[in-house]
């Protein structure tokens, strides 16, 4: 049987979104979630790396902003690699596939823009 690595998460962005260009034009975007949590035993806010690819990096780039309400889809990747002094270090992330954005005014616009385009193609 094949692993299975997925996770789904939701929390509010803490920086804009970075969107770069690889040397063969392929956009990749990195952001930051903040997701806060609450047990038993306290309550608390992790904060996880994400990246996204291709035309899915374009849109995170384009739409999201500090602050906004988002979920994600996607798989963990850890990475190691040396600091500049050396030092081993590992990093994880989730590999964005998927991306819903949840704020109510996101949600408003869009309704309103599949509105107009709906009442368009009624009068044809």
């Amino acid at each position: 049987m094949r692993g299975l690595n997925r996770s789904i998460l939701a929390g509010r962005l803490v920086a804009d979104p970075e969107i770069r260009y690889t040397q063969k034009e392929t956009a990749v975007t990195h952001f930051r979630l903040a997701i806060n949590w609450q047990n038993k035993n306290g309550k608390g806010v992790d904060f996880i790396n994400c990246v996204a690819w291709g035309s899915l990096a374009k849109i995170c780039g384009e739409y999201l902003k500090k602050g906004r309400l988002v979920a994600v889809e996607g798989r963990l990747q850890v990475k190691s690699y040396q600091d500049k002094k050396g030092q081993n270090r590992t990093t994880t992330e989730v590999v964005v596939d998927n991306m819903q954005m949840l704020d109510s005014k996101f949600f408003n616009a869009a309704n309103k823009a599949e509105g107009s385009q709906e009442e368009e193609l009624i009068e044809v």
